[in-house]
């Protein structure tokens, strides 16, 4: 596993090479929509005299114009804390059960895609991705070979499997500089209505890119979903590698795979100066349920008991979906 010191860090294994072992809903806010239009009205700017001359609006304001009206389009109910129906107090207190009563460095959040209904504790609060960030990376470099009108090649193609399915850092490194590192990240964060990832502080190494638990259930439901971003081959091609991933990295979020529930998930492990980050994105189906979750959480005292509280938040938010959330 790695240890990444925040401004220098350091080899570990299995995670960046600095270090980190970490490892029906049309979903698009119409928050995440309204960020776009700033773009479009700054790209207005951005056409040639000629264009402008002609009425034109320039390539950039068209394609912003048009990315924020497809989004406003495809709407998923904004993020919600309240504790306001039977079913939202029964989640609560399955979360905070597992949590022994609120936490600081814990956030949780959830989308019942069976009903569109979205409950988070913490789910606005910043952490550092660790190797979850690496759905990020492999997301960002498809839609660059697809900007070529081309795909991944043979060696970036293994690349983006192994830092998904084994959450190999040396894979995410060659990827991430590829795709020309963070800008490219806040890039795809901006366009897909990723707010708070978007604006952070930028990093300067992929295990310590800052997100939200909001911001990666919103990412899973643009995969799940469509947008008008990325390609849908391209997301289906995403999921499919989180579907995959090894036996030993399916906890948290995956800790609820059966022969009859099915699973997409990518985990993050990594010791920072905090000391440790462990976090779990993805989605279930099966057994009557259908949704996305995320969770964060940062200064954790060790690997292993914060993997087995994810593990157990996995479960317990399992279990309260047995009744649709509203």
């Amino acid at each position: 596993m790695q240890l990444i010191p925040r401004r220098s860090p350091r080899r570990g294994a299995p995670c960046p090479r600095p270090a980190v072992p970490l490892g029906p809903d049309r979903s698009v806010t119409r928050r995440g929509a309204l960020l776009l239009l700033p773009t479009a009205v700054l790209a207005l700017g951005s056409g040639s005299v000629g264009e402008a001359l002609s009425g034109g609006i320039g390539t950039a304001a068209r394609r912003a114009f048009d990315t924020a009206g497809l989004l406003a389009r495809s709407v998923v109910p904004a993020a919600s804390a309240r504790v306001d129906t039977p079913s939202r107090a029964a989640l609560s207190r399955a979360v905070l059960g597992v949590l022994g009563g609120r936490s600081p460095v814990i956030g949780v959040s959830v989308l019942d895609r069976r009903t569109g209904a979205w409950w988070h504790y913490r789910g606005d609060a910043l952490a550092r991705t660790g190797s979850v960030s690496k759905v990020f990376i492999v997301a960002a470099a498809l839609r660059k070979a697809r900007a070529s009108d081309s795909t991944l090649t043979t060696a970036r193609r293994e690349q983006a499997r192994m830092a998904i399915t084994r959450s190999d850092n040396a894979s995410a490194d060659a990827l991430y500089a590829w795709i020309g590192g963070h800008p490219a990240i806040a890039d795809l964060a901006a366009q897909l209505g990723l707010a708070a990832t978007a604006r952070a502080r930028p990093a300067d190494h992929w295990g310590l890119t800052l997100t939200t638990p909001n911001d990666l259930v919103r990412f899973m439901e643009r995969l799940h979903a469509g947008n008008p971003v990325t390609h849908p081959d391209d997301d289906a091609a995403l999921l499919d590698l989180m579907a995959r991933v090894i036996d030993g990295q399916r906890w948290g979020v995956g800790t609820v795979r059966t022969a009859t529930v099915d699973i997409h998930v990518k985990n993050g492990w990594m010791r920072v100066d905090d000391p440790w980050v462990i976090n779990s994105v993805g989605d279930a189906r099966g057994a009557g349920r259908d949704y996305a979750m995320a969770l964060m959480q940062r200064a954790q005292p060790d690997q292993d008991s914060g993997i087995a509280r994810a593990s157990r938040i996995g479960r317990a938010v399992f279990a309260a979906l047995e009744t649709p959330l509203r």
